[in-house]
């Protein structure tokens, strides 16, 4: 029954749809890879600009990434569409780098992509992923946002056995975790000498709430489009979508307005969607990234 529901995903995922053949060809080729320990380099998007490589096991954040490429979610796939050359990209929860390796692509020598990812294993994966790449305007940090500059424990949240579901939010699940440093993103303008914020994406299980209250001086100074993870975490009292409600209404408070891609349309939302997606953030100031559709 396992295999059966993890079919059933593989052929409901756009990549599927639109590659059938190449993704079933990767399935066979990242099985056998991984049965004898291999390592396999491949590129991230159809053009073959960035090269990657993911840990050589079969959890999800190896299969999604060989597998779907950059139609792992429909805001990496359409990221062209929110970032241009000379923007500055905050990647918060980079995790191996997915998001880092495109938007360093898209924002080019004169743009800046700061990919922050605390976990040992994960941030190990991002180092390497980048030193692929001459991509000399990509900086990974091994820091977690927050709301207070410190140290935390990332707890070790056993989904997957997948580092990509570590939290800063204590989860009755985790059994162990580690130590981390934790910054906020107000603390980077000084300590990364920024004059500018284009786009920031929060992917951190939970812990949204906590980068968005360390990040008021950026938000009102900058007004950066923000990307955040909606109805993504468990937290432990079993609620989805606390944490992006929370986002919500402190994103609203600073005068942001709510966006969803979806089948290759930007449409306007009014209230959090109840289903496992991403919401794009655009204060009321700026002029969105994209063109609504109506």
């Amino acid at each position: 029954m396992t295999l059966i529901r993890r079919l059933r995903k593989l052929t409901a995922q756009p990549a599927f749809r639109a590659e059938p053949l190449n993704v079933l060809t990767r399935a066979a080729w990242l099985t056998a890879a991984s049965a004898v320990g291999g390592n396999p380099t491949f590129h991230l998007t159809r053009d073959g600009r960035e090269r990657m490589r993911a840990p050589a096991d079969l959890r999800y954040t190896t299969i999604t990434a060989f597998l779907l490429r950059d139609w792992v979610e429909p805001e990496l796939r359409e990221l062209q569409r929110l970032l241009s050359p000379g923007d500055v990209f905050i990647d918060v929860g980079a995790n191996v780098g997915l998001y880092a390796l495109k938007a360093a692509r898209l924002v080019g020598p004169s743009g800046r992509v700061l990919a922050l990812e605390p976990g040992a294993e994960a941030y190990g994966h991002l180092t390497s992923n980048l030193a692929l790449n001459d991509y000399g305007w990509a900086e990974a940090m091994k820091v977690a946002a927050s709301n207070a500059a410190g140290q935390a424990v990332l707890h070790h949240v056993p989904l997957g056995n997948d580092p990509q579901a570590f939290s800063l939010i204590a989860n009755a699940r985790a059994e162990d975790g580690e130590t981390v440093e934790t910054v906020t993103l107000d603390g980077l303008i000084d300590r990364c000498g920024l004059d500018r914020v284009d786009l920031i994406k929060i992917d951190v299980e939970g812990a949204e709430p906590l980068v968005v209250a360390g990040a008021r001086e950026m938000l009102a100074r900058f007004r950066p489009a923000v990307i955040f993870e909606c109805n993504a975490h468990l937290n432990a009292g079993g609620e989805t979508d606390a944490a992006a409600t929370e986002t919500w209404a402190m994103l609203a408070r600073a005068g942001y307005g709510f966006h969803r891609l979806r089948d290759g349309a930007f449409t306007a939302l009014t209230s959090p969607p109840s289903d496992f997606c991403n919401v794009i953030a655009v204060h009321k100031d700026r002029r969105p990234p994209f063109v609504l559709e109506t």
